[in-house]
């Protein structure tokens, strides 16, 4: 009896470890075909949507000085990507967003962490914030123009103004959605505030804190092609845009400048979406 009782633990562990290997790839096979099925409906969709332009354009639904047909279109975004000139424009515009948005995280990452932790510190900021929030950073622009000049000081203030309130709410709620009891329990082991801030909450809110780098990441690149246009920069997406378009006969480089803007919207987008399932697809996970 002794021996068969020893046999028996030592088979029941192996048969659990075989059966939860399968197991465990059968769900990556699962998000694998998920994953894949939903690329494969967004590039049916593109697809769909250039099919649509080019009928357009062809049949003359639109005018072809506002609107060319997608395969020109899309020559002459090939054309510009291997254009010097075109990528220095594209780079003075990246560059420029990218300082604003760190501006923007560096100051509202930190103080949504203090805001969220202190009531008091919410409650006396809160209608300051609602205030300033619905102020289009774009309108602020002939302003800093007058302080800051036409240059990276001017597009960088223009983003991180725009990003910083999103962040900031996005901080301030991913602190507060902090599971009381975590916190409580925390506390009760002797925790420090700060211990309890760095090891318990800021875990908590970093799923909300990385949507708002999300959301706000493409917003970086609309709002500094826009303070190009308005401001009268000398470099920039929007400032070869606006060349272009008193050009006789840009409107084909206009849109393709446009395309080219979109795309690296959408590949922003895509790297910040994997950072954000990298580190906070566990809330996803459990959200689901």
């Amino acid at each position: 009896m002794a021996l068969t009782a020893t046999e028996t633990v030592s088979v029941t562990p192996r048969t659990g470890d075989g059966n939860t290997r399968p197991h465990e790839r059968v769900l990556r096979s699962d998000r694998i075909i998920e994953r894949s099925i939903i690329a494969a409906r967004g590039a049916a969709g593109v697809l769909g949507f250039l099919a649509l332009w080019e009928v357009v354009a062809r049949y003359d639904l639109l005018p072809r000085d506002v609107l060319p047909a997608a395969s020109t279109t899309l020559a002459s975004s090939a054309e510009l990507l291997g254009d010097p000139t075109f990528l220095s424009q594209i780079g003075a515009t990246l560059w420029a967003a990218f300082v604003g948005y760190f501006l923007a995280v560096v100051i509202a990452v930190p103080a949504g962490l203090v805001l969220g932790l202190s009531d008091r510190l919410h409650a006396a900021t809160a209608t300051v914030v609602e205030l300033l929030r619905p102020l289009p950073p774009v309108g602020l622009v002939p302003l800093l123009v007058l302080v800051a000049g036409q240059g990276l000081e001017m597009k960088a203030v223009v983003v991180a103004l725009g990003c910083l309130w999103p962040l900031l709410v996005n901080t301030i709620h991913g602190v507060h959605s902090t599971d009381g009891t975590a916190r409580a329990t925390a506390r009760s082991f002797g925790w420090s505030q700060r211990t309890v801030a760095l090891r318990v909450v800021w875990p908590s809110a970093v799923p909300s804190v990385l949507t708002g780098v999300r959301i706000t990441v493409s917003v970086a690149l609309i709002l500094c092609v826009g303070a190009e246009f308005i401001g009268g920069s000398r470099d920039g997406l929007g400032s070869w845009l606006l060349q272009q378009s008193m050009l006789p006969g840009g409107i084909d480089t206009v849109c393709a400048g446009v395309v080219i803007a979109g795309a690296l919207g959408l590949l922003v987008n895509a790297a910040v979406t994997a950072l954000e399932r990298r580190f906070a697809g566990w809330a996803h996970r459990e959200d689901s």
